[in-house]
């Protein structure tokens, strides 16, 4: 059984570790790298903010009042999509132009993990230990469902944002 906000917090400080890793342009094969890290990312990302809003989000409205931190998370999470989505669509990952993007991603992230930590997951924690339990459980089994899934592919990114793909011609 999995605290849900111990699972959670798991997963931000991979985020932390693994945009850390972006900005590392000491590797040898820097591209390479960047690429296996940024696919980590991606999936993770995704599927972390996917299931809060399908497996967490919902209960803490219902169970704690969250309603206006749920909005606002959610919120967060579209922009966090949109700048992944840019991130993704940066074409050389050893270029300025991708730094540029995971400084920007990086700066959305940041703030939305601190307000989530002070927010959400504090509502979480006046929860009783078996409800966390069940909801840290159905959290991480739709998480790494959606990973398994390739969530954080370019077309599923864009497929999570309203309105036509800015990145594709045509659409």
């Amino acid at each position: 059984m999995a605290d849900v906000v111990d699972v959670i917090v798991a997963d931000h400080v991979r985020f932390e570790t693994l945009l850390r890793a972006l900005r590392d342009r000491s590797r040898p094969d820097l591209a390479g790298h960047r690429r296996r890290t940024l696919d980590e990312l991606a999936g993770l990302l995704v599927a972390h903010a996917t299931a809060e809003e399908s497996e967490v989000y919902p209960k803490l409205r219902e169970l704690t009042g969250a309603g206006d931190h749920v909005e606002h998370g959610e919120d967060e999470h579209l922009d966090g999509h949109r700048r992944l989505l840019a991130l993704l669509d940066v074409p050389d990952v050893t270029s300025p132009a991708f730094d540029r993007a995971v400084g920007k991603l990086a700066n959305a992230l940041y703030h939305h993990l601190d307000e989530e930590e002070r927010t959400l997951l504090n509502d979480a924690l006046a929860l009783d230990p078996a409800t966390r339990a069940a909801l840290g459980d159905a959290w991480v089994a739709e998480r790494d469902r959606l990973i398994a899934a390739a969530c954080g592919s370019r077309a599923a990114v864009a497929a999570l944002l309203p309105g036509p793909d800015p990145g594709r011609s045509g659409a």
